[in-house]
């Protein structure tokens, strides 16, 4: 191969790469979303830009509650109380198409560090939480299945 017809393949390569790059922008998570358990839990997401505005509805025999956290992606870090009354300190950031939770949640004066990954599906219309929660040096993994509502 000459070395003209090396460098226009390498420049095609480049042109791809960076096509295929720019075409994966950050996925947007508004909308009303159910969980898809036995669960009536329900999430109301606006996201626009950098913000994000997450409302968690949870329905159970003790009624309905309700709490709303407001984010600032790539932000500083945001402190608030969950359902339960523990204290929460998290920030977030984008891995690729995931948007990364990074916890703190303070229970009995303990520090539970824990991580969430959101992951939107390629229709769109599935939220994939996957939380890792390490408790006294022991980790446990678990994934909440959510699907936009009309």
């Amino acid at each position: 191969m000459t070395m003209r017809a090396l460098r226009v393949v390498s420049s095609i390569v480049v042109l791809f790469l960076a096509i295929s790059v720019s075409g994966q922008g950050t996925p947007d998570f508004t909308g009303h979303w159910q969980q898809q358990t036995n669960s009536k839990a329900q999430l109301e997401i606006e996201q626009k830009g950098p913000n994000l505005r997450v409302k968690t509805v949870v329905t159970n025999s003790d009624g309905t509650r309700s709490m709303e956290v407001k984010y600032v992606i790539g932000g500083s870090e945001t402190s608030y109380k969950g359902l339960d009354g523990d204290t929460f300190r998290s920030s977030l950031h984008w891995d690729a198409t995931s948007l990364v939770f990074d916890i703190t949640e303070t229970e009995n004066s303990n520090e539970i560090p824990q991580k969430a990954v959101w992951t939107l599906s390629a229709d769109g219309n599935t939220l994939q939480v996957n939380r890792e929660v390490t408790r006294h040096g022991h980790t446990t993994h678990s994934m909440i299945t959510y699907i936009r509502e009309p």
